[in-house]
């Protein structure tokens, strides 16, 4: 496929000053007209964090904390089998993590895509939640379904928009203190020390903010997990075994904003930010546990040391145009974002994928470009209402990491089209788009009728459609019908479409697909001699599946893109402060980008291997000659359905100094229809309640309740490991953790207006649950904490 060149930044600022001098002059206007963006976040799909709700809630270090308490989010993993349990993201109704694009200010954020996509879809990583500490956050924007699809590639799932506070007009400084201390010994603490100054340099003309933090989270014992390891694995196993806790987290981040407002309706906005992120590891691996001997010994040494095994530099600066024109409005912006990061290098192949087998760091740099720029355009026709949005942008991502193409091809044979070393690590992806929406305000000035459209083109995965109609209308004075449908789409990542990029599994973790039938013409394996205990090599009945084969698994450059219909309706209530919402939501999840997506060979191989004994009808250990490997690529899977409701109620009682609020998500379906498991492992319900009480001016109490419904784990084999070899029987147990609920309490206090307090428990009722990586037990829910917030203004 064609590859476009680099983005020019001279072009670029050609298209910035062109836009700009269409209009000869500029005039003040009254704000009449709402924006497509505007209007969307009044859709049902769409919930605000406010300031005071962050203050009223203080989180621990990452505000997905606070965003996972919203309706129809949860954290996860990428993955159906909870691998990295103890790392989940925000995941929008049940799409995964992947498909929650993370803004901040309205500029996407993607660190975490310099981390190596694994095999089963799953980074090391925490996501792109934690580059903001929560005291220089003014609100979160939380976007699902429909009405994120206008944002373009990697919103499938929803959008969370992390805004900033802006620049103050008097001078104004805090320094804000967290701590918080578990009751547990063996979990990890944390304290968090941060700053915010804001004010004018030239008032009314320039204003600065600048906020700062310094953060650490302790990690999780390594034994923390030992019970579960003792009650699942055998005598023999368990002393050699560690499922790991939580790991720690050390955060710096500093980063300020001029806004020169040039003239009364000209704004120009500069950013700048630099962020620090180092682990403190205690043995996580990608398949979950660690075995203190044998080919993950690096792993637990680096854990016994708590060492920092990835360190995350991250470096963002953005220049922004906002405009009031005499026929329109416009916003225009250009980012660079760089991400270095440091980490020891992983395993790539079948069981040791993930886990750390060497001491020298290499570095995986990232960095992306992107320019945006957007046109609202208000006019009438008739009597009906049109704010027009036209927008373009252009994006550049360039990855570089050589560390994750170092996978040689020698037992299992040699694909010929491949380089088996010195292969690059560099990838790059151009994307371009360009969309038109109108907000239609209808002549009855009930009806809010919002359609749109955007063409999206990708170097790596081709061009997308994405048509989108929402709409609003409202039946009386108190309620409205809401609803939207969009077809959403997301480009594959640098990993995905890497030619370079190459997995290896020795037979255990092989798909279960045509391939691999005895009756397959390159499924034939040889029968005489044997294996390495003079046991004889046999063979499956004819017909069964070849344990056997080795594959290999290859980046695509031409995958076809993700895509998903996503449908929203229902109904909101409003009156006095009261309000009630429901809705249903359908997401029709096509293409989804997978490991094995398509078959392209078989290579010559010729090793032995032992069957397990668990995967045989009669418990004996068998061996096998190989003769063949199959060999991969990324590529796309058939279908998959999300559908739930959502529902939200908000109550305000005696002159709203008390305000009851709770939301409901319930998960109807989750499943990828090739292989009938779950896109993700998430709660089949979710209630988030809290309590608020504005005693006087100076004494406010809250109170919180989450209760999360059962997490069922996959019930369907994909791999050998999960089937008797012999007959294709499926091993698989499905495992469920059950209800549960999580109570937490917090008071404040004003001292004056200056300084004030707050001190909470979490986790009341000291509700622990303890990582497993054999069942659905897979992350550990911290027990009862005590925690304090100090803040100082002046």
């Amino acid at each position: 496929m064609k590859k476009f060149p680099k983005l020019n930044l001279i072009t670029i600022a050609l298209i910035f000053v062109s836009g700009a001098a269409s209009a000869a002059e500029s005039e003040q206007l009254d704000e009449i007209t709402v924006t497509v963006e505007e209007q969307v976040k009044q859709s049902l799909g769409v919930s605000i964090i406010s300031k005071k709700e962050l203050e009223q809630n203080p989180i621990e270090n990452d505000v997905s904390e606070i965003i996972a308490k919203q309706p129809g989010v949860t954290l996860s993993t990428n993955a159906p089998g909870g691998a990295r349990g103890n790392k989940r993201q925000v995941d929008i109704r049940a799409m995964g993590p992947e498909n929650t694009l993370i803004l901040i200010d309205g500029k996407p954020v993607k660190s975490r895509n310099s981390e190596r996509y694994g095999r089963n879809g799953t980074r090391n990583t925490r996501g792109d939640t934690n580059w903001v500490p929560a005291e220089a956050i003014e609100s979160i924007e939380v976007i699902r379904g429909p009405a994120a699809a206008r944002y373009g590639s990697g919103a499938m799932g929803g959008v969370v928009n992390i805004k900033t506070k802006s620049p103050t007009s008097e001078y104004h400084s805090s320094i804000d203190m967290f701590t918080e201390q578990p009751e547990n010994d063996k979990e990890g603490y944390t304290n968090r020390l941060g700053f915010n100054f804001s004010g004018p340099l030239i008032k009314d003309v320039l204003g600065f903010r600048l906020y700062g933090n310094i953060a650490k989270t302790d990690a999780d014992n390594m034994d923390i997990n030992s019970r579960e390891v003792a009650q699942t694995n055998s005598a023999a196993t368990r002393v050699n075994t560690l499922y790991a806790g939580r790991e720690g987290i050390r955060n710096k981040d500093i980063a300020g904003q001029l806004v020169w407002n040039i003239t009364s309706n000209q704004k120009l906005i500069l950013d700048a930010s630099y962020s620090r992120q180092g682990n403190i590891y205690n043995g996580d691996t990608q398949n979950s546990s660690v075995f203190v001997s044998g080919a993950q010994a690096v792993s637990h040494n680096l854990a016994l040391q708590q060492a920092e095994t990835s360190t995350l530099y991250r470096q963002s600066y953005s220049l922004t145009h906002e405009g009031k024109w005499k026929t329109f409005d416009n916003r225009t912006y250009f980012t660079f974002e760089q991400t270095r990061n440091y980490r020891y290098p992983e395993g790539l192949l079948g069981s040791t994928e993930g886990a750390y087998n060497g001491l020298n760091k290499s570095v995986s740099l990232l960095r992306n470009y992107r320019f945006s720029n957007e046109l609202y355009i208000p006019f009438t026709i008739r009597s009906t209402v049109h704010t027009a949005t036209f927008g373009v942008e252009a994006s550049r991502s360039e990855l570089d990491d050589a560390a994750s193409m170092v996978q040689i091809m020698s037992t299992y044979g040699v694909i010929p089209w491949l380089a088996n070393s010195r292969r690059s690590g560099k990838v790059s992806q151009n994307e371009y788009a360009v969309f038109l929406e109108d907000n239609i305000l209808l002549s009855d000035n009930k009806t809010i009728v919002t359609p749109g459209i955007r063409f999206d083109y990708s170097t790596n995965s081709g061009s997308n459609w994405s048509p989108s109609l929402n709409f609003s209308h409202q039946v009386t004075e108190h309620w409205k019908i809401k609803g939207g449908v969009a077809r959403a789409y997301k480009a594959p990542n640098l990993y995905q479409s890497s030619p370079n990029y190459l997995l290896v599994n020795a037979s255990n973790g092989c798909p279960i697909d045509s391939a691999n039938i005895w009756t397959n013409v390159n499924a034939l394996n040889a029968t005489g001699g044997t294996g390495t205990n003079s046991d004889p090599y046999t063979n499956s009945n004819a017909g069964g599946f070849d344990w056997g084969r080795a594959c290999y698994f290859l980046g695509n450059e031409n995958i076809k893109p993700e895509t998903s219909w996503n449908k929203e309706i229902g109904f909101e209530y409003s009156d006095g402060g009261i309000l009630y919402s429901l809705a249903y939501f359908h997401n029709d999840y096509r293409n989804k980008i997978i490991s094995n997506g398509e078959f392209m060979a078989t290579v010559d191989a010729n090793y032995n291997r032992e069957i397990r004994m668990e995967n045989t009808e009669d418990n004996v250990a068998v061996y096998r000659h190989y003769t063949g490997t199959n060999v991969y690529r990324w590529g796309n899977a058939k279908r998959a359905l999300i559908e739930g409701v959502e529902s939200n109620l908000t109550l305000p009682f005696f002159d709203d100094a008390v305000t009851f609020s709770t939301n409901f998500t319930y998960i109807i379906k989750n499943i990828n229809k090739d292989t009938g498991n779950p896109i993700s492992i998430v709660p089949k319900y979710t209630i988030n309640s809290a309590l608020n009480w504005q005693i006087n001016d100076l004494w406010d109490i809250s109170t919180t309740y989450t209760r999360y419904g059962r997490q069922k784990t996959v019930n369907n084999p994909e791999n050998f490991m999960q089937v008797i070899h012999t007959t294709g029987k499926s091993l698989v147990k499905q495992y469920q953790l059950g209800s549960y609920g999580v109570w937490g309490a917090n008071v404040g206090y004003k001292f004056s207006n200056n300084f004030r307090l707050r001190v909470g428990i979490s986790n009341i009722l000291d509700k622990r649950i303890y990582r497993n990586a054999t069942t659905a037990r897979t992350y550990n829910q911290r027990g009862r904490a005590y925690y304090m917030n100090l803040k100082y203004s002046f």
